[in-house]
């Protein structure tokens, strides 16, 4: 920051992909940003965010559907790594005049598209079958109850993320409106959470199709709870400056008493004007 020239006292908040050199409370990036800040104006606080878009990070962490994603990225990789094994299993799909022509080609860096690929390999699960059938191969996973619960399950927490993040980059959005985002995401994620704890699967389409055993809609339960802690921690920060997004996003009706000292006065005459 000092060699581009830019002013510490206009830092307000650091977004960051949430790896521990950087979000250490004691060492890390942030910790260091922070007091130097500090220096500057001790009563500054940055508010520290950590980027959602990277899904694998959930996936690995909170989730643990790896177990799932290596298996569907074998499958695709197996498809599209050969140009005879791609050609073969488009004609099959014409054949049986799919929805679906192809099958997206996945790399681990390609995240955004995780949601959209898993479902598209869950709606031509059948075709996938017979295709590995043809060539002599097998895929144990896909006759697997078990597995297939998984999948289904991710398939509908990733369409849901997916979902999010469409709608956080969205251009000309303020803070005030993707925290709105967020909190609904989170309300949902409780929300699914005690729906499946009760075996509702009424928004849970994909999940439906496999009817899991009640012993897996808890343990689903308890991932959508894990997710929704990890994304409150993510976003704890933003309770913090919770008052100042009120103001933005309600000035006629926020508390003027809960507002920032240096505008309650302007505050008041806009209420007044009302």
């Amino acid at each position: 920051m000092d060699t581009l020239g830019l002013k510490w006292d206009r830092l307000v908040g650091v977004t960051t992909d949430g790896c521990p050199s950087l979000t250490g409370k004691n060492v890390g990036l942030l910790k260091r940003m922070q007091d130097k800040v500090t220096e500057i104006d001790p009563d500054q606080k940055l508010v520290f965010l950590h980027c959602i878009i990277h899904q694998h990070v959930l996936c690995k962490s909170v989730l643990k559907m790896n177990h799932v994603i290596d298996v569907v990225t074998k499958i695709v990789n197996f498809i599209r790594a050969r140009a005879l094994n791609h050609r073969q299993f488009v004609s099959l799909l014409e054949e049986h005049e799919t929805e679906h022509s192809d099958i997206g080609y996945h790399t681990a860096v390609r995240w955004l598209s995780l949601g959209k690929m898993l479902k598209r390999l869950w709606e031509l699960k059948a075709e996938i079958r017979e295709f590995y059938k043809k060539k002599g191969k097998d895929i144990p996973e896909l006759s697997d109850e078990d597995w297939m619960a998984d999948f289904a399950f991710a398939v509908d927490v990733t369409a849901l993320m997916n979902e999010l993040n469409t709608k956080l980059q969205g251009k000309g959005l303020f803070v005030h409106e993707m925290h709105s985002l967020v909190k609904a995401f989170m309300r949902k994620l409780q929300f699914l959470s005690s729906q499946l704890d009760s075996n509702n699967l009424t928004h849970m389409q994909t999940l439906k199709e496999v009817t899991p055993s009640a012993d897996y809609l808890r343990r689903y339960s308890s991932k959508l709870g894990a997710l929704h802690g990890e994304f409150s921690r993510r976003f704890e920060d933003l309770r913090m400056i919770e008052d100042e997004m009120h103001m933005i996003s309600s000035p006629f009706t926020c508390s003027v008493a809960d507002a920032p000292s240096d505008v309650q006065l302007e505050l008041i005459d806009l209420q007044s004007d009302a």
